[in-house]
């Protein structure tokens, strides 16, 4: 997720090529392809789950002022335990897209902004990998670069879109982030995907940290990483304790 520093006629280096992953208004295509462990999931604490996410977050520019950028996840679910009785489950989640239209230009103060749609598709091959129905709702952006620190938040309320709306879900996901890139082009980044359920009256906060380090491979430019995740406070049934991922990103410069 990051705003590219350098100008559209100048090359941009691998720490600017750093920067990129994180502004989620990027201006390059990104494929971000990340994967995550949780375990103690489920009424009796004895599940695991290892989801792989691939986000291809592609930007269109629609005029001079504005640009239209997409955003899609695609889980990839392994899970164990997690049901009593219900044994494993594998396949695809629910889809999510997200549509963020953003003006070229930051704000007086240096503010990039974005905003839009937000759609949760029924696509789990499992009920038991889904909400099993369809969702809607709305996101927004908001960051600043300040030299090698990229900080902002996102922001997302989503409802079940089917009978009455919010009748099943009724979520909002709030994602602070503040990243460093060294010169050494690496990206260090601090975040916290929360989630608030409104009909249940209940938080989940983890608290993420990441470093991906930017190299080439055949000349594409890819950062890898890794990091720990650590649940603050979980939902009843939710994953607890300490979570481990892996984060790959494909980069695609202009």
């Amino acid at each position: 997720m990051s705003f590219c520093v350098a100008s559209a006629a100048e090359k941009p280096n691998s720490k600017d090529l750093a920067q990129e992953i994180a502004n989620p208004l990027t201006t390059m295509v990104i494929v971000p392809i990340q994967t995550e462990y949780n375990d103690n999931i489920g009424p009796e604490d004895d599940g695991t789950r290892t989801t792989i996410f691939v986000q291809p977050i592609i930007p269109i520019e629609l005029n001079e002022d504005w640009n239209l950028i997409t955003r899609t996840i695609l889980p990839i679910i392994q899970q164990d335990d997690i049901f009593p009785g219900a044994g494993s489950q594998s396949g695809i989640g629910d889809i999510s897209e997200s549509l963020f239209f953003s003006p070229t230009e930051p704000t007086d103060n240096g503010w990039i902004m974005g905003y839009g749609p937000y759609v949760q598709l029924d696509t789990a091959s499992d009920d038991y990998l889904g909400f099993d129905e369809h969702g809607i709702g709305g996101s927004f952006i908001a960051l600043t670069v300040d030299g090698p620190r990229t900080y902002g938040f996102l922001a997302t309320q989503y409802y079940s879109a089917e009978g009455s709306i919010g009748d099943s879900y009724s979520n909002f996901f709030i994602q602070p982030f503040y990243d460093y890139t060294t010169e050494g082009a690496m990206t260090i980044e601090l975040t916290s995907e929360s989630n608030y359920n409104w009909n249940e009256d209940q938080w989940s906060i983890p608290l993420t940290i990441t470093a991906s380090q930017y190299f080439e491979v055949s000349g594409q430019p890819i950062l890898f990483g890794g990091g720990f995740k650590y649940w603050l406070e979980s939902a009843p049934g939710d994953p607890e304790g300490l979570s481990l991922n892996l984060n790959l990103y494909l980069l695609f410069p202009k």
